[in-house]
């Protein structure tokens, strides 16, 4: 989902990134908001030093060796095509970037139910393509087809999933790392713009996206480790109120709670008609923040609409990855770097750095360019 920033099933202090939290690739710089004015005001000098970093805009996919050979042409991909709206965008963005490669892309809807996921891999495994690519859903809920597809030695890719690749998923992108990233980037935002060494905060998250709970977790313990004194509380909500009673639910949750300051709603799709419902509810002054933006949500940020930042990384680097792995497996060259989530572009957007409330845009401004430079086309 993040999402488009991140994938909204949606995101370990892994690699030297991670490590000092530091690295420009992956950072940010100063931001204000009406909590606190940034890391100037901030009880939390670590966490807005950490702040700063994620809020300069990156400008590398991360991905820098070319893959070096010809990439056969003609394969067809199946994409296992989720039922909420941010899955719909990301096979836009993985036909895109398959057709740059002479590949054709098959999407297959996956609906929302268990035995419709079952099915859409069922159909995948009848249409033997020449790799499977799915999102956000956990393996359990189709591991017989995932079997299947092993024996028929078709690469699976997953993006967005809390598990680790092997026993027939090839490999796994913006897994537990992304999560892990998001979950640090939503905290340290919060902590840079507050003064508060004992507030409350809220989390939203959605059951049954692994990659949503991991966040508000990583959320929590983030936190927890820089603020002692902080308060937490979570509502967890249905994938089936996404769309439907969401917003109701949320400002039920905050009316109930009123000494939440912060709340980090999962992701975009998480937000959308969220300051119709406070409103209506008479919650002036709460603040939010999510993973992923879109055209939806972005008016919210750039307006003050309660929503204070959106953080991530964005899924045309990640989904383009996708593509960018396959292109080296079926050239028949290294692909490990593909495979490092820390090395994915990610970005903290506030009112002050978003690019376009109107159209959707990437992290990294030109990530087409550099992806077609290490493919050799035009």
């Amino acid at each position: 989902m993040k999402l488009k920033i991140g994938s909204a099933r949606l995101f370990a202090a892994v690699g030297a990134c991670v490590a000092a939290f530091v690295v420009a690739g992956c950072g940010s710089s100063d931001s204000s908001t009406d909590s606190g004015g940034g890391s100037g005001d901030s009880a939390f000098p670590t966490a807005a030093k950490t702040n700063a970093e994620f809020e300069k805009r990156p400008t590398s996919v991360g991905i820098t060796e070319a893959v070096g050979k010809p990439i056969p042409k003609g394969k067809t991909i199946d994409f296992i095509q989720c039922g909420v709206p941010a899955c719909a965008v990301a096979g836009e963005m993985l036909t895109e970037a398959a057709e740059t490669l002479g590949w054709k892309l098959n999407a297959i809807n996956a609906g929302g139910t268990p035995e419709e996921i079952k099915a859409a891999y069922q159909q995948a495994i009848s249409n033997k393509p020449d790799a499977v690519l799915g999102s956000g859903n956990p393996r359990v809920l189709f591991e017989p087809e995932i079997q299947a597809l092993k024996k028929l030695d078709i690469p699976v890719i997953e993006f967005f999933v809390q598990e680790p690749a092997g026993n027939g998923i090839t490999a796994v992108i913006a897994g537990e790392t992304t999560s892990e990233y998001q979950g640090k980037m939503l905290a340290n935002y919060i902590l840079a713009n507050s003064d508060n060494e004992s507030m409350e905060v809220g989390t939203v998250s959605a059951n049954g996206f692994e990659t949503v709970t991991a966040t508000a977790e990583m959320v929590e313990q983030t936190i927890g480790e820089e603020c002692s004194g902080c308060k937490f509380k979570r509502l967890d909500v249905p994938v089936a109120s996404i769309g439907s009673d969401l917003p109701q639910r949320v400002s039920s949750f905050l009316t109930a709670n009123p000494g939440i300051e912060w709340t980090t709603v999962g992701y975009n799709d998480m937000v959308v008609g969220l300051p119709t419902a406070l409103k209506g509810a008479g919650i002036e002054d709460a603040k939010l923040a999510t993973v992923n933006i879109n055209p939806a949500v972005a008016p919210y940020l750039k307006n003050g609409e309660y929503l204070q930042a959106t953080v991530g990384t964005s899924f045309p680097e990640v989904y383009w990855r996708g593509i960018d792995m396959l292109a080296r497996l079926f050239a028949g060259v290294p692909h490990e770097a593909d495979l490092d989530d820390s090395t994915l572009p990610y970005w903290t957007i506030t009112a002050e750095s978003v690019p376009s409330t109107t159209e959707e845009f990437p992290v990294v401004e030109d990530y087409q360019e550099q992806f077609k430079k290490l493919w050799g086309v035009e």
